[in-house]
C-alpha cells in the first residue's frame, strides 16, 4: 500500500510530504495540460503521452483516499479511543440514533401508553371482578362539605362503611364517599377542590348526602334533593317538623323540608368524619329511598 502511494506521488511529480492543496493544484495542472495537448491540431503524438490522464486520475484518487483514511483514523482515535477498531459500527449506531431519535422517542411513548392502558384495563377488570363478589350495596352515602376524615381530604372510608353497616344489622354493604368543599375560596387549591366537588356530584350517584348548611342550601336550591316528610319519605315527617331545614327551588317556590339536622346524633360521632354541621338529605333521583329514609330516621332518633 505504501509503495502504491509513493508511486502515486511520483506520477503527479510531487514529494510524499506534499500538502493536500499542492496535490489538488498539481492534479488540475496536469489534467489541463493533457487535454490541451490532445486538442491541439497537428500536435506531436508523442507529446500526448507525456501525461496519461487515467494514471493521473488513479494517483489523485489514491492520495485522496489515503488522506481521508488518516482523517477518519484521527477522528476515531479522538472520539472512540481504545474502541477505535469498532468505530465503523459505532458510527452507524450513532447515525441511527441521531437520525431516528425522535422516531424512537415517539415509539417509546406509544409503547408506554399501550402498557399503561393495558395495566389500567387489567386493574379495572380486576376491580370489577372483586366488586362482583361483594353483596349489593344497601346504601351509598356522600359527606359533601367542609369535612375531613383522619385529617385528610381523600381518606380511606372503609372504616366508615364498616361502622355504618354495624349500626344496621340487616345491611350487608355500604358505599361511602367524602368530598371536601372549602368554606371559603382563598387559594388555587381551594378552587381545585370546588371543581372536583362539581365532578363528584355528577359521578357519585349517592342516595344520602350529609351536608354542612352552606352546601345544603346550594344543593336544595338546585333541586338536587328530595322533599322529606311525605310520599315515600313520610316516615321522616316527625323529624321534618322538629329538625327539618326548609328551602325553595327554581321549579318550586313553595318552602319544603329537604334536610334533617343530625348534628347531635351519637351515631354520626361514631363515624369520626370531622365537621361542625351534619344535615342529611336524599338525592332527588335515589334508587334506594327506603334505605335512605331508614338511615336518616335512625340517626335523627338516636340519643
Amino acid at each position: 500500500m505504501e509503495e502504491d502511494v509513493k508511486s502515486a506521488y511520483e506520477t503527479l511529480g510531487l514529494p510524499e510530504e506534499a500538502a493536500k492543496e499542492e496535490v489538488e493544484k498539481r492534479y488540475f495542472i496536469l489534467i489541463r495540460r493533457a487535454r490541451a495537448s490532445q486538442q491541439r491540431e497537428g500536435g506531436d503524438p508523442a507529446e500526448h503521452e507525456t501525461v496519461d490522464i487515467d494514471e493521473v486520475n488513479r494517483a489523485y484518487r489514491l492520495i485522496l483516499d489515503m488522506e481521508e483514511r488518516k482523517l477518519s483514523e484521527a477522528y476515531n482515535e479522538k472520539v472512540y479511543g481504545k474502541y477505535r477498531k469498532m468505530a465503523g459500527s459505532a458510527q452507524k449506531v450513532d447515525h441511527f440514533f441521531s437520525y431516528y431519535k425522535f422516531h424512537l422517542l415517539g415509539a417509546i411513548a406509544v409503547i408506554a401508553l399501550i402498557i399503561y392502558g393495558i395495566n389500567a384495563y387489567i386493574d379495572h377488570k380486576h376491580k370489577q371482578e372483586e366488586l362482583a363478589k361483594l353483596p349489593p350495596a344497601n346504601l351509598e352515602i356522600t359527606f359533601f362539605g367542609n369535612y375531613l376524615s383522619n385529617d385528610t381530604f381523600n381518606p380511606d372510608l372503609k372504616p366508615v362503611e364498616d361502622k355504618i353497616v354495624s349500626q344496621f344489622p340487616d345491611w350487608k354493604r355500604v358505599i361511602a364517599h367524602l368530598t371536601y368543599v372549602p368554606a371559603q375560596i382563598q387559594t388555587e387549591q381551594d378552587t381545585a377542590f370546588i371543581q372536583k366537588s362539581i365532578l363528584d356530584l355528577i359521578t357519585n350517584k349517592s342516595d344520602v348526602y350529609v351536608l354542612d348548611k352552606a352546601n345544603f342550601a346550594k344543593l336544595a336550591a338546585q333541586g338536587a334533593l328530595k322533599p322529606l316528610g311525605s310520599g315515600d319519605t313520610a316516615a321522616l315527617q316527625p323529624y321534618a317538623a322538629d329538625k327539618g331545614l326548609k328551602a325553595t327551588t327554581e321549579d318550586d317556590p313553595a318552602e319544603k323540608v329537604y334536610g334533617i339536622d343530625i348534628t347531635g346524633s351519637p351515631l354520626i360521632k361514631e363515624l369520626q368524619v370531622r365537621g361542625t354541621e351534619y344535615i342529611a338529605g336524599i338525592r332527588a333521583d335515589s334508587t334506594r329511598t327506603a334505605s335512605a329514609v331508614q338511615f336518616i330516621e335512625r340517626y335523627a332518633s338516636a340519643k
